[in-house]
């Protein structure tokens, strides 16, 4: 992500593409998810809904492919971050939904 670039907020969701949006919403509920566990997920719930608007085609690996594209961009963008193996809700989209108190941290161990 550029440095002059201004870190996007949770409002900024509404403005992605549908698809990206079904992402977001999968982390903004698990926040932190391993890149294997995110993909299949996310691919079992595009092929529920079976909506072309997320993706061309309801073939897995067609699936799985936009599913990393976007995920790619999500991350380039600020909205997610990217650690060896795993995804997280960018930091200042955690912070803001402690903020608005929609985000609990459990009291016994830390999630970050």
């Amino acid at each position: 992500m550029s440095e002059n670039r201004e870190l996007p907020s949770l409002r900024d969701i509404k403005k992605l593409p549908k698809l990206h949006q079904l992402i977001m919403d999968y982390f903004i509920k698990y926040i932190s998810v391993g890149e294997v566990v995110a993909i299949i997920e996310l691919r079992e719930q595009i092929k529920a809904l079976r909506d072309p608007d997320l993706v061309p085609e309801f073939d897995d690996v067609v699936i799985e492919i936009h599913i990393s594209r976007a995920l790619a961009d999500l991350v380039e963008k600020g909205f997610l971050e990217r650690a060896e193996g795993v995804y997280n809700l960018a930091s200042q989209l955690r912070e803001e939904l402690k903020q608005r108190k929609e985000y609990k941290v459990n009291q016994q161990r830390s999630l970050f």
